[in-house]
């Protein structure tokens, strides 16, 4: 990497871009997870797909970090499950408990 320019506090690398699809009891197919190299070691997974209040109309989401890329997709993975899980004790999820992040961020 070049050296960072006056006025840039940190430049972050986007390694990998996934495809991850969901099982039946979601109501969306896939999300996109995205792995973004921080620099010394320190990877964060995000992904296009969030949790939603339906009442107070917030949104929150889930983040995955590692030391390496598979790491932090692995973290990011069970957060997400257990978040879930935790929010809406269902077998199946409502669409109304989503929202999709902004897609220039993905």
């Amino acid at each position: 990497m070049t050296t960072i320019p006056t006025g840039v506090i940190r430049i972050e690398r986007v390694v990998a871009q996934l495809e991850v699809w969901l099982d039946d009891a979601f109501p969306f197919a896939k999300m996109k997870v995205k792995v973004i190299d921080r620099g010394n070691s320190d990877y964060l997974a995000i992904a296009n797909l969030l949790f939603l209040d339906p009442t107070t109309g917030e949104t929150d989401t889930e983040a995955g970090l590692g030391d390496t890329p598979e790491e932090a997709v692995s973290d990011f993975l069970k957060r997400f499950w257990h978040n879930a899980n935790e929010r809406f004790k269902s077998d199946s999820f409502d669409e109304r408990f989503f929202a999709w992040a902004a897609h220039e961020d993905f």
